[in-house]
This record gives structure tokens, C-alpha cells and sequence, in this order.
């Protein structure tokens, strides 16, 4: 069976499952038994389920390279009806994603750190470098990154670049990503004509990640509802804990209250939100008081199903503060941060019918930070 839809190739023989873009790039592989992703980066992931819940491995290179041999050698059994789709189809293989992911690289001003796992296909489209705030005391993602905006120039030939590297593949995009971390805490005139550039190139649905405690004071509801006009379609808050002393350990000065109306102000705007807490933050000690208080900060906000609450287990690195905070905190082993998800899953879930009187709509799902590769 093959299926041709969008700029993506679809070809099955029943048991397994190709998915590549019409440039030839593996976008999904399954072998009947196991599922892999690659991003556009040439990063693999090992893709399944385990007690109902998404979970994801990296794969080293080694292993990559056995999936990208397979998944070719299995496409080109189909190479007399894909021919005319994908001309490259005999030169398709390892070498061909290096090249291909080394080319993108050369496009952007730094490596793209990291897009939600709901967004798998979009154009990463840098209007900023970096993350202006670079001072929580668990995030590795921009410690050595100089933070500055992307001059008009830069983002048009970066625009350029994209179609060309895309090039008959651009179809298979489904949204524009707009990065980095905090993209829409920009000057609103100089944002503004940003999304206008994007969308007169690309008219797709436009995501960001945006904070909840710097941006504030930047966007006004009127800017928000003009954010929406202009094709901002959901905003992602690495909220991590709705308790203040959580938040001071992990050194985000975000105001509860502040955060809360703010979020608010998107979702008057219709526009959809991506909440994330993170689980393991404050260890041991704040266990409760983490559960407690991000569970009632979620109940607060008037969610639906097109929004998204994301639990993602907390990574803790040696080289950042949190490392040794965390030793005093007492530390979570990754069997007691998956037990947290749980919990604050379910507590999530209570706490908003009890303030809400009805059922949460928002999918509450894990998140690991290792699949949100692009």
C-alpha cells in the first residue's frame, strides 16, 4: 500500500510502515514490532507505550544507522511506483541524512534546543537566539547562548533557506514553530512584523513557547487578541510547579496570581495553551506542597480539549545548581518521579472538578524533554 498525501510517503506492506517526506527524508519507521522517529536533525527515537502512557528512548548512532539501513532497504521495495515521487530514492541512506540534517543546522544562528512533543512537523523559524531570562537553576537548554533578537535580514534569508532546504517537501509541515524560548517577549511592533513575514511565506498555524513572568509585562490582552489575528494558534508555559517555594529553588520569579491571569488573557483571546509542570521539582521535602500547588493552579484556568497539560520528569544535570540543591531536597529516582506523575495526574484531575464542578478536557500526558527533538 503506498499513500501520497501532503508532501508525505506512506508505505506499508501490511505489517510494516515507512514515513518519509518527498525529499526522501525518514520521517517514522515501524517494523510491525517496534516504532521509531527521526528529527529533522537526525535524532532517533524509539517510540512506544508503557501503562497507557507515551514513553521514548534516544537511540545512539550505532543503532540509528541499523533503522535508517532497514527502513530504506524496505522503502526501495517500492521503488517502481515512487520513483517519479522521490528521484533520489537510490541514494537515500545514513550518508544522505548527515548531509541533509548538516545543511539545516547551517541555516539557523545556534541549534534548535527543543519544540513540544506535539510538534512534530513544523518549520522551526528562529526570531530570537537563546532565552532572555537563562538563570533557572535546572534548564542546560541556553546556558551558552547570548540572548538576542534576529535582525529582519536574517529572518528573511533564514525564510529562504527553509524553502529551499524543504523544497517540494514543504507540504509535510503542518505549523510554524517560532523560537526560541521565550519568542514573543519582543518588542509587539518588531513581533508583529515578524508573524507578518512568516505568514505571508509559510499561512500555516504559528506555536511558541512564552513565560509567565517576563513577558507580562510586555503583552496586554488587545496585543494578545492581535497575536490571534495573526495566526498564533497555542503558547507553551514551562510553568514547572504552582508552589512559590518550588519556584524559588528552581529560580523562576514567576507570581502565581500574575502567571494565572495571564495564561488567562490567551485563552480570552482563543488562543490554545500547553501548560508544563515538572515532575521530581523539590524533591522529597516539597513533595505535597508541589502536587497541592500545581494541581490548584491548574484548576484555576478554564482549559478545553484543544489544550494540553504536559508532566515532564525533571532532568537533573551536574554542572547546574540544581544538582547540588537537589541533594539537600532529596533527590527523586526515576520509578518515584514516574509515582509523582501519577499523582499529580490524578490530583490534577480532582482538584479542577472540585473548583470547577466539571471534568478537566485538557489531556494530561507525560512529556520527556528527550522527544521534543526537531
Amino acid at each position: 500500500m503506498i499513500k501520497i498525501e501532503k508532501g508525505i510517503v506512506t508505505a506499508s506492506d501490511g505489517e510494516r510502515v515507512i514515513v518519509v517526506d518527498r525529499s526522501g527524508r525518514l520521517m517514522i519507521y515501524s517494523d510491525g514490532k517496534e516504532t521509531f522517529r527521526r528529527s529533522l536533525l537526525n535524532q532517533f527515537l524509539k517510540v512506544g507505550y508503557r501503562n497507557g502512557e507515551r514513553v521514548a528512548a534516544l537511540l545512539n548512532e550505532k543503532d540509528a544507522k541499523l533503522v535508517a539501513r532497514e527502513a530504506y532497504d524496505f522503502l526501495r521495495e517500492f521503488k517502481s511506483n515512487l520513483s517519479s515521487y522521490i528521484p533520489n530514492i537510490d541514494e537515500l541512506g545514513w550518508d544522505f541524512l548527515i548531509r541533509d540534517s548538516a545543511k539545516l543546522l547551517n541555516i539557523y544562528k545556534s541549534p534548535v534546543p527543543i519544540v513540544p512533543p506535539d510538534q512534530y512537523f513544523p518549520v522551526y523559524v528562529q526570531i530570537t537566539v537563546g532565552c532572555a531570562w537563562n538563570r533557572c537553576t535546572f534548564c542546560h537548554l541556553y546556558r551558552d547562548q547570548r540572548y538576542r533578537i534576529i535582525e529582519e535580514g536574517e529572518l528573511i534569508k533564514m525564510i529562504r533557506d527553509l524553502l529551499e532546504f524543504f523544497g517540494p517537501s514543504l507540504p509535510s509541515r503542518r505549523s510554524v514553530f517560532i523560537g526560541d524560548a521565550n519568542a514573543l517577549l519582543i518588542d509587539y511592533t518588531t513581533l508583529t512584523r515578524y508573524l507578518e513575514i512568516i505568514n505571508s511565506v509559510f499561512k500555516l498555524p504559528i506555536y511558541s513557547f512564552v513565560d509567565a513572568f517576563l513577558t507580562p509585562i510586555k503583552l496586554s490582552g488587545d496585543k494578545i487578541q492581535g497575536l490571534k489575528k495573526m495566526g498564533l494558534e497555542r503558547v507553551y508555559f514551562g510553568i514547572e510547579s504552582g508552589s512559590e517555594n518550588v519556584l524559588k529553588i528552581l529560580n523562576k520569579p514567576m507570581r502565581i496570581e500574575e502567571a494565572i491571569g495571564f495564561i488567562k488573557e490567551f485563552k480570552k483571546a482563543g488562543i490554545n495553551v500547553g501548560l508544563i509542570l515538572l515532575a521530581g521539582a523539590g524533591g522529597k521535602e516539597y513533595w505535597e506542597e508541589h502536587v497541592k500547588k500545581s494541581s490548584e493552579f491548574i484548576s484555576k484556568i478554564e482549559l478545553d480539549r484543544e489544550d494540553i497539560i504536559y508532566i515532564s520528569p525533571l532532568h537533573e544535570y551536574r554542572d547546574l545548581p540544581y544538582w547540588e540543591i537537589s541533594k539537600r531536597l532529596g533527590k527523586l529516582n526515576s520509578k518515584e518521579k514516574m509515582k509523582q506523575f501519577y499523582e499529580m495526574k490524578k490530583s490534577i484531575n480532582e482538584e479542577y472538578i472540585k473548583f470547577n464542578h466539571r471534568y478537566l478536557q485538557a489531556p494530561v500526558v507525560l512529556y520527556d524533554i528527550i522527544e521534543s527533538v526537531y
